[in-house]
């Protein structure tokens, strides 16, 4: 079926904002925030709410012998769709592709109304920012009598060698009239350069009302295997041909790479081996809370392969098709994951109330989606699911995996178990879990996740002992044993000691603290069959409030009271920018040997700060603290080095032990004073291996900004990205300069998002004036549907405005679009 984007034109009634909308949308960007509100910490403190979006459209006369589908990516949540009136389908799960078969419900050659209602006004049932609405784009999915079914093509390697590879394609060709059809199916492979390599058709004769699945081998001579370093992509051009006409048509990317594992050898990429460095994701954008935009995914991944990434879980939920796009196209490895919940609630108002009459519906469409992608590697079940520790939840655990390897038996499966919460976790007991659920006001003393974040949290370096205990064991085997690989949530303390008693087990770090990684990352090398790690999180996102949120004059506590927004997690933070943890991530994983310096907020110094598992440093890249004169200064100097000596102003400040056994941190304490500081690294036999300088900026005050495109296309939803920066001539941040900027945008675009990367703020995202974050701000700018030229003017006091001009140009693609006429 031919795929039309169905974004435009739409009309919100519900929630703070009201009026004209392009797709996609998040409604709960634009509520109030509210230190009362139900969802309280979890979602940053936004409220939900019922969102009615409608749309009027001409539904073409020759669509009435054919099929028409209307396809939505993701509706945040209990979606209900109407068409002209009548109730035409609906799904509740807020992350799952869904469809809706339009065609007894069009009135053909004239207007019609479509119409979803998204329900997210109910008790919690999110543990971080969900946003609302619909949230992805929507599709509408047209053919002819005789059509390739959505989800119709697929493709994956049979063979991949030095000389060439071998692919197998499958497609399900339907047909919905009432009278027999021969077709013929042409299939074309055309390499990353866009030559044809492969080509294959044959005659297809359909009998009326009927589908069929037809499978061919191509063989394509010379291939170019995906890599993440390498991330080649082919494309697979399959057409119906009525004659010479062609009927219906399919393009799908794909990449040729083989995936092997085992405990003895771990995970092998084309036959060799891979350890994934990885990092958990939410699915929120920071400043534009929860679009699912294009250009934000991507952006995204670019900046964590930069920042050494080679690996993401999606958390906890389905990962978007832009998302998977991206990294395909980046060379980002993907642990793909089902739901945050299974029978047992975490939430009273969470999934648990649908989870096992929707459970399959959702693992099918998540595979259907994912089934193309070469970033796929494996699939998650299920996350910190304690019902994994009872007979009941293993034996679902095993219906899952089974079922999963039913629909995919190209990829693996994992479930993400938390030994801790497994070790406490209650017997089987439907009557409690009801009970639960109805407690639509439940204290944060009843959410066993929330008491079990905030234990771990305090003990976090006492976890790797914690986890060792033998009931920890006989909690969780039993459940590992049904799946390909086992996910250890916080469990890295027993990779070692399980490693021998299960010789034959895979194990993945699937969600560890990043202070631990430099202690573990060693261990993962030495252990085949323990095949990587991923931090939580690599990117710090809207909801759970405060849970990593180092803050200075206040006491420990699980979340923090409003204002507070962002988790608070320490690699990079909302606004794309890199925190020192992910310097010494990259360290860690010898992809650089640093130095790197960072100083810990001098205008802070003596205060006493709180404590947090999830985050070991608040220090920034910075040099420049005006005023603090005299203050002490800690400094962290971190290289995988054996010495580090520290200069300031060319005077020798002291020489430090480094290298791994250190963590990879030395630490000096001074007097600040402005100037330049450097760090110089040795090895053992006194070589230099590097040096990093900071300088303090001078007293002049600047706006800097940068725009991530200089061109952008009119088709409603191509962004541009803005990085505003308070310097001095030099371009030198300082971070002690804050202010309100404003942001105004003239011409083919409007600002969707501006904000900085403040965990705790009362300020609105939606508004074109934010106060700056350690001298740094980030504005989203979204194209709209006409092309034309971009003015972008920031100003701030005491500054200069900074003017910047873009552009937004015309699609390339003007295929006609039957939903616009």
């Amino acid at each position: 079926m031919i795929r039309y984007p169905f974004n435009d034109d739409w009309y919100l009634t519900g929630g703070h904002q009201g009026g004209p909308v392009i797709l996609p949308h998040d409604a709960m960007f634009y509520e109030r925030r509210d230190p009362h509100c139900r969802n309280s910490w979890n979602t940053g403190y936004y409220p939900g709410g019922v969102y009615r979006y409608t749309k009027t459209f001409v539904a073409a006369e020759d669509w009435r012998s054919g099929h028409v589908v209307m396809e939505f990516e993701g509706v945040y949540q209990n979606a209900e769709v109407r068409i002209n009136g009548r109730a035409a389908g609906g799904y509740p799960n807020g992350y799952t592709v869904f469809r809706v078969d339009a065609d007894s419900f069009l009135d053909y050659g004239s207007n019609n109304t479509v119409e979803v209602v998204a329900r997210n006004d109910g008790p919690p049932n999110s543990r971080w920012y969900s946003g609302s609405g619909i949230y992805r784009p929507v599709n509408l999915l047209v053919g002819g009598p005789v059509h390739i079914a959505p989800d119709g093509l697929r493709i994956h390697i049979t063979e991949l060698d030095s000389a060439r590879a071998r692919i197998a394609v499958e497609a399900t060709i339907t047909n919905v009239g009432c009278t027999e059809r021969t077709v013929t199916l042409a299939h074309t492979v055309t390499d990353p350069h866009g030559r044809e390599v492969g080509h294959h058709q044959e005659k297809v004769c359909l009998a009326a009302r009927t589908s069929r699945t037809l499978r061919q081998t191509l063989a394509v001579p010379a291939a170019r295997p995906w890599h993440p370093d390498h991330p080649d992509l082919y494309h697979c051009l399959t057409r119906l041909l009525d004659d010479d006409q062609t009927i219906d048509r399919c393009r799908e990317r794909f990449g040729i790479r083989t995936l092997q594992l085992d405990a003895r050898n771990g995970l092998r990429l084309n036959g060799l081996p891979i350890k994934l460095r990885g990092g958990c994701i939410h699915h929120d954008h920071g400043v534009i809370g929860a679009h699912g935009l294009p250009a934000a995914e991507d952006r995204r991944i670019r900046i964590l392969k930069a920042a050494g990434y080679n690996a993401i879980r999606s958390a906890h939920n389905p990962a978007s098709h832009a998302l998977l796009e991206a990294c395909d196209r980046h060379g980002m490895l993907v642990l793909d994951e089902l739901t945050d919940v299974w029978f047992r609630p975490k939430l009273s108002g969470d999934y648990s109330q649908y989870f096992e009459r929707w459970w399959q519906r959702d693992l099918e469409a998540m595979i259907a989606k994912d089934y193309n992608h070469p970033s796929v590697i494996m699939y998650s079940i299920g996350n910190e699911i304690a019902e994994t520790a009872t007979p009941r939840g293993i034996e679902l655990s095993q219906r899952i995996a089974t079922t999963a390897r039913g629909l995919d038996s190209t990829r693996y499966v994992t479930n993400c178990v938390n030994g801790l919460l497994n070790l406490i976790a209650a017997e089987d007991d439907p009557a409690r879990d009801e009970r639960k659920r109805q407690d639509a006001d439940a204290e944060p003393h009843k959410n066993l996740i929330a008491v079990m974040n905030f234990l771990m949290s305090l003990l976090m370096d006492k976890l790797g002992h914690l986890v060792k205990l033998p009931r920890i064991d006989r909690r969780t085997r039993e459940v590992f044993a049904t799946v390909d690989i086992a996910g250890y949530n916080y469990m890295h303390g027993r990779y070692r000691k399980d490693a021998r008693k299960y010789p034959t087990r895979v194990i993945v770090g699937s969600e560890t603290p990043p202070p631990h990684t430099a202690r573990i990352w060693r261990e993962i090398e030495q252990l085949p069959n323990v095949i990587g790690d991923f931090t939580w999180t690599a990117w710090d996102y809207l909801g759970e409030a405060g849970i990593a949120t180092r803050v200075y004059g206040a006491s420990t506590a699980l979340y923090r009271p409003y204002p507070a927004l962002l988790a608070g997690t320490p690699v990079i933070d909302i606004t794309g920018h890199r925190q020192t943890q992910s310097y010494l991530n990259e360290i860690i994983w010898h992809r650089r040997r640093g130095p790197h310096i960072a100083v810990q907020p001098v205008d802070q110094a003596g205060r006493k700060l709180s404590r947090s598992g999830f985050r070991s440093t608040t220090s920034l890249a910075s040099w420049s603290w005006e005023g603090c004169e005299g203050r002490t200064a800690v400094v962290e100097v971190y290289a995988d080095a054996a010495r580090i000596d520290l200069l300031l102003n060319g005077k020798h400040i002291g020489s430090r032990a480094a290298g791994i056994e250190r963590g990879y941190l030395a630490e000096f304490r001074l007097p600040y004073q402005p100037g330049v500081l450097t760090a110089v690294a040795y090895q053992h036999d006194g070589t230099e291996i590097g040096r990093c300088s900071l300088r303090s900026a001078d007293a002049r005050l600047q706006l800097t900004v940068r725009s991530d495109r200089t061109r952008l296309i009119s088709d409603g939803s191509d962004l541009a990205h803005l990085d505003i920066t308070l310097t001095d001539h030099n371009g030198i941040v300082k971070p002690l300069a804050d202010r309100e900027i404003t942001v105004t945008v003239e011409g083919a675009a409007t600002l969707l998002g501006l904000g900085s990367a403040a965990p705790t703020t009362d300020e609105d995202f939606t508004d074109n004036v934010h106060t700056t974050y350690y001298g740094r701000a980030l504005a989203v700018i979204r194209a709209g549907k006409q092309p034309g030229p971009i003015t972008l003017t920031v100003s701030a006091a005491d500054c200069t405005p900074q003017q910047l001009r873009l552009a937004a140009e015309p699609p390339a693609d003007t295929e006609f679009d039957p939903a616009r006429q």
